[in-house]
């Protein structure tokens, strides 16, 4: 049997380590320069934020005050649902970052 002692194991090594954009981003306008457009997109990110940031809130304090109480299942979900609000609140933030440098 050879022996494994002193051999190199080579692991893949990722492609493109930059977040791709979302389909949102892509299809965004690279600049808006009509301050009502303007105006309405801070507004609709504002409109979003909201409630994301409600989901999340509602959702941890639900995962805090019953971890030792609802089964596996129900927590995996609700662990889910907050990893889902963030990832919109991260798309939400990029594109207000992505206007605002305009």
């Amino acid at each position: 049997m050879p022996s494994t002692k002193n051999k190199t194991i080579k692991t893949a090594k990722p492609r493109n380590s930059k977040k791709q954009p979302s389909p949102a981003e892509k299809q965004a306008p690279d600049k808006v320069d009509d301050p009502t457009e303007r105006e309405f997109l801070f507004q609709s990110f504002h409109d979003m934020r909201n409630p994301l940031h409600t989901i999340m809130g509602y959702t941890n304090m639900v995962l805090k005050k019953t971890r030792d109480q609802i089964p596996e299942k129900q927590q995996e979900n609700l662990e889910k649902v907050l990893q889902s609000a963030e990832k919109l609140r991260e798309i939400v933030d990029r594109m207000v970052a992505r206007y605002r440098m305009e």
